[in-house]
């Protein structure tokens, strides 16, 4: 299912640019639920080649606390995967540009930000507003190959 996200992911947000795109996914212990970032070794101008981390441990609850069903938790990967897609797609169009050791947003730096700054910043803003369209969208055609194949999984 991952990678099938990864793929609709792709084909959404950046259909023309995907030949020559590399990303590769970790699932592992981390300190976020989920960063994007530019491959080491990469050249930063123009980048194609990029790394996810999932951690997976961090998405078993939800705000509250309240432990998630399976079902839930997959969808909250996925929406994850979607949301670090987003930002892909923000490097692989320059609109999100990491120089001199600097993380920039159409050219404007950005720096370390209190929580309120993080969720109203530009780059946020857009991938918070398109996980959910990607994972729904995602969930749907997943649930439909499931149901065609006459499996039981389906994804909320």
């Amino acid at each position: 299912a991952l990678y099938g996200m990864l793929e609709y992911s792709a084909v959404k947000l950046f259909p023309r640019r995907m030949k020559n795109v590399s990303i590769k996914l970790h699932l592992k212990h981390y300190d976020y639920e989920g960063e994007a970032m530019i491959e080491e070794g990469t050249k930063i101008k123009n980048p194609r080649n990029f790394k996810i981390i999932i951690d997976p441990y961090r998405m078993e609850k939800d705000d509250w606390g309240r432990e998630l069903a399976y079902s839930e938790w997959v969808s909250k990967i996925l929406r994850t995967l979607g949301h670090e897609m987003v930002h892909i797609k923000q490097y692989i169009m320059g609109e999100l540009t990491f120089k001199r050791g600097a993380l920039s947003w159409k050219s404007e730096k950005v720096g370390w930000m209190s929580e309120d700054e993080y969720y109203c910043s530009p780059h946020e803003v857009e991938a918070y507003g398109k996980e959910k369209w990607l994972q729904l969208g995602y969930t749907a055609v997943w649930n439909e190959i499931e149901s065609r194949q006459g499996n039981k999984l389906q994804i909320l």
